[in-house]
């Protein structure tokens, strides 16, 4: 009889998982608290993270989507929110995922009975205890609103909320219609409120403390600027992270820097936007819609600010005031928690720490039944853009519980623990300013982790020092060529057939076909930049 496995959360990663379990003969199910699947991809008001209006994913649909289910060959460049929900929907049909799905269904107790876990669940109308072999977390990670203590906040008289309570598009002009708005902290949610505001507010002003570097959507030769790390480059990254980091950080900062201030000129020195922090701890700012809003004017960064000192006057580093604020919103983000999981089980046992988990996934519990029955997603993230890296999460936990991949003894586990937290501490201590060094955040060697014990196989057929990756060569050089310096696309993690997961006998032309539209579309990016170039500007 197949395990009985429950999947806590139904966003993408939830969603993912899923799937992948009962492909791999589990018995698997999934409790989602909310009305629908796709997490924070769909914009709501309960109080917990989620897309605004006008939300762009930062990753491009070259990289964006799901190793078999890619997204439609129309999908812009840039998938807006409604795109990526409007997918997960689709991903549920393809895979008939809706039967094994349970919305409305709020996990509120979790115990160990008789060498199982019991799950309290309440239901619509009912709370209902279920027995099950596993459980796979996957609620999300950003949780808990980090909102700042303002000194003086009791003096204003305006409103003063966290992004997280940022209300529907229907309620901007009643809200904030004519007003000038401060938002603290300068980030992707802060980008995505400035331009939900843009038509309803009279000036935004944007706080920040630790400087950032901005970086654009697309690159000179029309493509979209993540198709930088090919195969070939990612593996260039993962060796140079790995044994020369210091060298890596110094050279990718240094790119960076010059994309930044080539691509985002005329930023004045007073907004401290430089220095940023490393990219070993922050990733940079997709900046195109804020910095059209800062060039309009209707935006302006301004220093990091000290007190409120009136109902309407913000006083900032440096001296100056802004003395007609009438709304504040907190853009500061989150820390990373599971609500769900009791103390016992919970990976984390203060906020802000590092998870107690083995590679961000596995429980590091006394108890081996616990360790064996019990893992995580979307607690582990590396540099490595779109869904596929969660995806292969999902992967490696069914191929752990499958038998197909064994876990290091306990005390290896713990080690690791400790080395990765001594990792996390060397590039805290480098940096030289303030950073937002997030607890998920993993050396780029954690991919090649994560392919091996998903079983994807691609670190084994590429590279030439490999004798399979040879084989490939002399097989099927277009393929091989076009793995290595082409468009890391997802399909790519389904090409090879391992004996552990399943292939997908269209990933090879999927790779192709992604290929050949990245061709396409840059050319028309650049057909079109050059058509806007030469048009007459009005006088």
């Amino acid at each position: 009889m197949a395990e009985k496995v429950v999947v806590f959360g139904g966003g993408p990663v939830g969603l993912m998982a899923l799937k992948n379990l009962r492909e791999d003969g589990f018995d698997a199910i999934l409790l989602e608290r909310r009305p629908y699947v796709g997490g924070l991809w769909k914009q709501s008001s309960d109080s917990t993270i989620s897309v605004t209006e006008h939300t762009m994913f930062n990753t491009s649909r070259f990289r964006a989507g799901i190793s078999d289910f890619p997204l439609p060959p129309d999908t812009p460049d840039y998938p807006s929110a409604k795109d990526l929900h409007q997918y997960f929907d689709r991903y549920c049909d393809h895979f008939e995922l809706w039967p094994h799905i349970k919305l409305e269904a709020e996990v509120v107790g979790l115990y160990r009975e008789r060498g199982r876990w019991a799950v309290e669940v309440q239901y619509t109308e009912e709370k209902k205890v279920e027995y099950f072999d596993k459980v796979l977390c996957a609620t999300g990670s950003m949780v808990i609103p980090k909102q700042p203590k303002l000194e003086g906040v009791e003096k204003f008289e305006g409103s003063v909320i966290h992004a997280v309570d940022f209300p529907q598009p229907a309620e901007l002009e009643s809200r904030y219609g004519g007003q000038n708005v401060l938002l603290i902290g300068l980030s992707a949610t802060a980008q995505d409120v400035i331009t939900d505001l843009s038509g309803y507010a009279k000036k935004i002003y944007v706080t920040h403390r630790a400087g950032v570097l901005l970086t654009p959507r697309y690159l000179d030769n029309g493509s979209t600027s993540d198709q930088t790390q090919s195969l070939s480059f990612l593996f260039v990254q993962i060796f140079l992270s790995t044994y020369f980091p210091t060298i890596f950080n110094m050279i990718a900062n240094s790119v960076l820097l010059k994309m930044h201030k080539k691509n985002f000129p005329d930023i004045p020195d007073s907004w401290n936007f430089l220095p940023a922090p490393s990219i070993a701890s922050s990733p940079p700012l997709i900046a195109d819609a804020f910095y059209r809003h800062v060039q309009s004017g209707f935006a302006e960064a301004v220093p990091e600010h000290i007190r409120v000192t009136g109902p309407k006057s913000i006083e900032l580093k440096g001296g100056r005031v802004l003395n007609d604020i009438d709304s504040i919103v907190f853009c500061t983000g989150y820390d990373f928690a599971v609500p769900c999981m009791p103390a016992e089980y919970n990976p984390y046992s203060k906020v802000g720490e590092t998870p107690y988990l083995y590679r961000n996934m596995f429980p590091l519990h006394e108890d081996p039944a616990v360790r064996n029955s019990l893992a995580f997603l979307g607690q582990a993230a590396t540099a490595v853009p779109g869904f596929a890296q969660f995806e292969l999460g999902g992967m490696a936990v069914s191929q752990v519980w499958k038998g197909n991949f064994t876990l290091p003894p306990f005390e290896e586990m713990k080690d690791w623990h400790r080395r990765q937290q001594a990792w996390r501490q060397d590039i805290i201590s480098k940096q030289a300013i303030r950073s937002r060094f997030h607890v998920a955040f993993m050396p780029p060697v954690h991919l090649q982790w994560l392919d091996k014990a998903a079983g994807t196989g691609v670190f084994e057929r590429f590279g030439w020092f490999k004798w399979r990756a040879w084989q490939l060569w002399w097989k099927d050089r277009e393929l091989y060529k076009l793995c290595l310096s082409g468009v890391l696309t997802p399909a790519i993690w389904r090409l090879f057939d391992t004996g552990k997961r399943k292939a997908w006998s269209g990933a090879r032309a999927q790779v192709v076909d992604d290929n050949l539209l990245a061709k396409k579309r840059r050319e028309e990016k650049v057909k079109a930049d050059n058509l806007l170039r030469a048009k007459p500007k009005a006088d």
